[in-house]
């Protein structure tokens, strides 16, 4: 029944019959269904590839993917400096940062998506991995070609400033080379420094 519908979809009135169906099953021939679609995603925004992202731009159709809170409590679990391990909320954390991102960069396809850095089974991110993925980027490649010294944005009517950091009459700028320590290693307390000069939401982690 289905060779004889295809074939009848093809086949021109009172001609012989093409026997597309025969074809399509010996491998002669390929033919999409109408109902077949290609989904995929690309970053605009890649300049190796802008030729390519020109071609697609002009014979595809788009679609805006936001950044959503995907929901799946992903935290960045660091030992502070006052000696107590913290769990900073990651979707809190990208808000903010994308936030500083847009204020310096003007584009969306710089901005760090949900599952941008992976966490482990208990859906914690290390100072490890978050230096290594995020700072990594955001030093490297977000704020590498911008004037960073005062990379200022403002979250719920609250202003920030990225780099910067004020305690006390102390002050300073973060550096890439501080969030590591002797070993090698993403540093906790420098990076519960960075999180905490951003004010995110973070909860005490006890162990049970």
């Amino acid at each position: 029944e289905q060779k004889a519908y295809i074939n009848e979809v093809y086949d021109k009135p009172g001609q012989p019959s093409r026997k597309i169906a025969e074809k399509i099953c010996s491998g002669q021939l390929l033919v999409l269904p109408p109902n077949f679609y290609i989904w995929a995603t690309m970053n605009t925004s890649d300049q190796s590839l802008f030729p390519i992202d020109s071609a697609f731009k002009r014979r595809w159709d788009w679609k805006y993917v936001p950044i959503t809170n995907k929901k799946k409590d992903y935290k960045i679990r660091v030992k502070a400096g006052d000696g107590k391990t913290y769990d900073y909320d990651w979707w809190n954390f990208l808000q903010k940062v994308n936030e500083a991102v847009n204020e310096v960069t003007s584009s969306e396809d710089k901005k760090l998506g949900y599952f941008f850095c992976k966490a482990d089974k208990d859906n914690k991110i290390n100072a490890d991995a978050f230096v290594g993925k995020v700072l990594f980027y955001l030093f490297g490649d977000v704020l590498k070609d911008y004037d960073t010294d005062d990379v200022s944005f403002t979250f719920n009517d609250q202003s920030y400033t990225l780099l910067k950091w004020k305690d006390g009459d102390k002050q300073g700028r973060f550096k890439f080379s501080q969030f590591f320590n002797e070993d090698g290693d993403g540093d906790d307390k420098m990076v519960a420094k960075f999180l905490d000069n951003i004010n995110v939401e973070k909860k005490e982690f006890i162990q049970d």
